[in-house]
This record gives structure tokens, sequence and C-alpha cells, in this order.
């Protein structure tokens, strides 16, 4: 018996030794009924008695008793002006502290103790009694609201629908907000009765998952600079997104875990995928997970998404507490998504408007400008027709005037020059008098047949032609006389702008639900001044340019409904990108394009 427990016994040897057990144990039992853990030192802070309770709170594996109070606990300030038992000591009079420690087994736990001094009849004080209730689970839930406080301050105010999806994800995966490994989000998508993969935030691997939380544990104590550091090195090229943006339900089929929470409406708690009979094995091994949780993200009654998380790198278990947690976040969550994609649909919606004023402005200009040049034209042509016609007839006469014969050349190129400048503004004004007439055309024989026409035009300014036409492309209505006329305009300025000879490259794809051209060439590129006003009629940076080819194209592309969008930069050479719309009807057709997609992806 250790010198600790002699003094003790022999300071209570006073009592007959059965009143001392029935003394023992009717302690044990008011202190065990209190559901707290009890302790006695004496002045040098050594433990000479302990209840089993104590066991229980601090998860001991042996007795405390003969050891050291600091030793036991490990849940008191280094700092003597913290420690309730040296304030006690100091003091005489009862002290309390709430502390928190991590167990023997590793396990995080709130203690509140109660120190109180024991004195003699002569007023020293002999012993400590050491009072300690576990209170972890006040904690924990004061924590979690805390918690949920700050999150939703960190979503307050944020709008852009991007930004505020990579904020919740780095909620939920982030070690001091709700500590998952990784997460998903899955988006509604009403138009086409499905769900989607949206994005995804979480390592890739356990190598890259420790270094994760080793460099956030040593960087970043806020959770605020957590987030902003994770939206700064965001990537959107990491296996777990991509993977993630391939997958996609059909909400008709309410066997895949992710419909089923939709429909629902509530959480579920997947403990065991790999072997459950029921589970999609489809949805499990494209997440890799045997445990995982799938929460809703639910507004106004309406489910518009589901968060899936799991822990599959550390393997820790979720918990109950977890989920419900994961829940009341992603409550807020959904509201914070509807209110950034309200604020979207309304940026759009402003920025159509402006769209269309411009749209409209440019064809009040456009139908001025055309009404000019027909009368221009018109006007000027009968006497150009007359002064060429003679031009020619004096070049046709015998003379050995040479100087009569070179102004007459003179007259001759002049004049063609001007018919060529009125054959210009003439096709500048069809578009404005003339509406599409839109047949089922196919984009790729329009431009086979436009290469082939300038293939002698290619060989003599030295250019080499790479074709990248893809085979998903539909019929789509369009007037291949007017479509072509823009791939005849933008081909032979890229070629003009290789004056050297260089390699245009011309693409077709489709792009969500628009057929894509892309006209690329290697040459000498455009400044920022430049591309701004490339589209204003007349503007040109040729020297025997009329500035009126790219904006007769966009008009025509507009008339169709789709879009003409230029990409360049000085010395290193321009993309024009064409977007024609896919129209209704075509539904079937985009499903294959979008399934042919999701197979080259990996998706099967």
């Amino acid at each position: 018996m250790n010198h600790a427990k002699a003094k003790y016994e022999e300071r209570i040897m006073v009592l007959p030794h059965v009143l001392k057990k029935k003394f023992d144990n009717v302690v044990n039992d008011i202190v065990d009924a209190l559901g707290a853990g009890l302790s006695i030192m004496d002045k040098d802070l050594n433990i000479i008695w302990a209840n089993k309770t104590l066991f229980k709170i601090l998860n001991l594996s042996d007795s405390p008793v003969g050891k050291n109070c600091r030793e036991v606990y490990k849940c008191e300030c280094k700092e003597n002006k913290y420690c309730s038992v040296l304030q006690a000591l100091s003091s005489g009079k009862r002290q309390v502290s709430e502390t928190q420690l991590i167990t023997e087994k590793g396990e995080r736990r709130y203690i509140k103790n109660i120190s109180i001094p024991v004195r003699h009849e002569n007023g020293d004080i002999i012993q400590l009694l050491k009072l300690s209730t576990d209170t972890t689970e006040q904690e924990e839930k004061i924590r979690r609201l805390s918690l949920l406080r700050k999150l939703a301050e960190l979503m307050q105010g944020q709008l852009q629908i991007d930004r505020v999806l990579h904020l919740i994800l780095t909620c939920v995966t982030a070690g001091s907000a709700l500590g998952f490994n990784r997460a998903r989000l899955f988006l509604v998508d009403k138009e086409r009765n499905i769900v989607y993969g949206k994005m995804a935030v979480g390592p890739s691997s356990w190598e890259e998952a420790s270094k994760i939380w080793n460099e956030i544990v040593s960087k970043y104590e806020k959770l605020e600079d957590l987030v902003q550091a994770s939206e700064d090195h965001y990537r959107e090229d990491t296996p777990l997104h991509m993977i993630t943006r391939l997958m996609a339900y059909s909400l008709t089929d309410e066997k895949e875990i992710i419909v089923s929470c939709i429909k629902t409406k509530k959480p579920i708690l997947e403990r065991d995928a790999f072997r459950n009979p029921n589970s999609n094995k489809k949805f499990v091994s494209m997440i890799n997970a045997n445990e995982f949780v799938c929460v809703p993200l639910v507004v106004k009654d309406e489910a518009i998404g589901v968060i899936c998380a799991d822990n599959v790198y550390s393997n820790k278990p979720i918990t109950e507490d977890q989920v419900e947690l994961l829940s009341i976040f992603a409550n807020r969550a959904a509201l914070a998504i509807a209110n950034a994609d309200a604020y979207k649909k309304l940026e759009e919606k402003i920025q159509q408007l402006k769209e269309t004023q411009e749209r409209l402005i440019r064809s009040e200009r456009l139908a001025v400008i055309g009404n000019m040049a027909a009368y221009i034209a018109h006007e000027i042509r009968n006497p150009l027709v007359t002064v060429g016609g003679f031009a020619r007839a004096i070049l046709r006469e015998p003379t050995n005037n040479n100087q009569i014969k070179r102004n007459v050349e003179i007259i001759v190129e002049e004049v063609g020059r001007l018919e060529r400048i009125l054959a210009n503004i003439m096709d500048f004004s069809k578009p404005v008098e003339q509406a599409p007439v839109k047949v089922p055309s196919r984009v790729n024989e329009i431009l086979e047949n436009t290469c082939s026409l300038m293939d002698p035009y290619f060989k003599k300014k030295r250019v080499q032609l790479i074709k990248k036409l893809s085979t998903l492309i539909p019929e789509i209505n369009i007037d291949p006389t007017q479509v072509k006329q823009v791939f005849l305009n933008l081909i032979k300025n890229a070629v003009e702008s290789m004056s050297d000879g260089g390699t245009l490259t011309i693409e077709t794809m489709m792009e969500k639900e628009n057929v894509k051209i892309n006209i690329t060439d290697t040459g000498e590129g455009m400044t920022a001044e430049a591309m701004q006003n490339i589209f204003i009629p007349f503007f040109t940076t040729k020297v025997n340019g009329t500035g009126v080819g790219l904006a007769v194209s966009r008009k025509i592309v507009e008339d169709h409904e789709g879009s003409i969008k230029v990409k360049s930069a000085l010395h290193e050479g321009t993309t024009f990108s064409i977007f024609l719309p896919v129209k209704k009807g075509q539904e079937q057709f985009l499903k294959e394009v979008n399934d042919e997609n999701y197979s080259r992806g990996g998706g099967r």
C-alpha cells in the first residue's frame, strides 16, 4: 500500500471497520446517483481515494489512487491561477472550473470540476474533495448551435451560386465545422426531370487527405480563414469533382438513394452499402464508400437537391447527432441556394433585357444604314456603269498614247473598286430586309461545301486546313444561304489575318443545347480595343476593308436566335465561336448526346 493511501487509512481508523465500509458505500451511492466522479486528495494533490464513476467520466484504464491530480485529470491549465484545486488550497474556499480534456482513449470530454477544501478541527486544510461532472453532451449541443449560427453568418449575403455551393461543401468537410471527409452536392433539374451532380469537395486519396488535414491544423485556426483558403485553391479538375459531375439520375427512379432522399425529404444513413442488397451498386461504386449519409436540401417543402457526405478515409462512424446537425445545416444551406439561384435568374433577366435593348438599337441602326446603302447603291450604280463602259471602250480602241491608256486604266481600276464597295454595302443591307428562311440543315455539310469552295484560296495563301467535325451534330433549323455567308466571312477574315500562311482549324461540337462552331486561326490576333469594336458597322482594321462583314455575320446569327463570341490575343491568333440553338422537339437527341458524353467520360 502506497504512502498516500496509508495516510488516508490512518485518518479514518477511528471508525469501526463495518462503519467505515458503510460510510464508503453511502458516499459512493450518493455521488454515483448524482452522476459525478469524486476523488479525495492530500495537500500534495495526490489522490488517496476515488469512486467508480470517476473511472467512467475520465475513461481511465486503471486506478487513479496514488497518482497526482494533474496526471489523472490532464485538464487544468499549466498556469496555477487557472487551476481550481490550487485555488481552493490557497483561498480555502470552494472553486469551480469548466475545462476540456482528451481522455486516455483519445476522446474529447468537457468536465465541470468543483474543488472543496477539507479542514481539520484546528482550521488547517488537510485534504481536498474534487467533484467532477461530465458536461460533454450539453457543451456539444451549445457548440453545435454556435456552429450553426456561425455557418449561417458565413452564408448570409452570399449571392453568387457557385460560391454558395462551394461554401456549403467546405462547411460540411471542414474539421472546425461538420468534419466529414468528403461531400458531394446534387441539384434537381425540373426541366429534364433529373437530379445531377453539381460539385464535390474533399480529398481524392488517403495521402491527399492526410496532407490536407495536417495543413489545416497548422495554418487555419478560424473557420472563416479555412473557407477563404478553400475557395482560393478550389479546382474543378479533381477526380472527385469530375466523377460527381458525371452522376445523373432520373427522378422517376425511386430505387436510387438520391432520388429516394428527394422524394421522402428525409435523411438516409447507409451503414453497410457494399453488403446491403437494396442499395444501388452503381451509385455505391461511383462514390466508393460503404457508409455515407444523404440529406435533402428542402425549401418551402420542396427538395431542390441533396448533400451526400462520408468518412471514407478516417473510417469514423457517422453518428445520429452528426446526421441531425447536417440536416439542420442543410435547411439553412437550401435557403442560401434558393436565394442565390433567384439572384442569378434576376441577373440573367437583366442581362437579357440589356441584350434585347442593344439588339433593338443595332437593328434600328442597321435598318437606317441598310436603307441608306440601298439608296446610295441605286443612285451611284448607273453613273458607274456608264463611266466604266466608256473607259473600257477607250481601252479597246487602238492608240499609241500611253498616257491616255494609263489614265483609262486608273478609271477602270477605281470603278471596279467602287463596284466592290457597292456589292459589300448591298450585302450589308440584305439581312436587314430579308428574314431568314429556315429549313432543317446540317451544319457540317455547309462547312464542308464552304471549305471545298475556298480550297484554291487556302492553297494560294499557304493555309493548312484542319477540320474537327463532330458526328453528334443534329439537323437544325437555319437558313443555309445566310449561315454559309457567315462562314465565308469568318473564314475569309481568318485567312487574311495569316499574311505569311498558317493553320486554320474548324471545329463543331455540342455545348449544352447549342451547336457550337469554332473557327480558329494562327494569325496576328487583335488588341483589346479592336475586339470591342469589331462588330460595329464600318469599323475595320484592314486597308481595303469596308467593316460590314462581321456586323452582317452577327446580325444573321442573332436572327437565328444564336450568338457569336470572339477570343483573341495579339500575335497569338483568334477564335470565333458561333452558337446555333437546337430547338424543342429534339430533346431525345440531346439526351443521346449527353449519354454519349457521359459514357466517354467514364461513367459506365
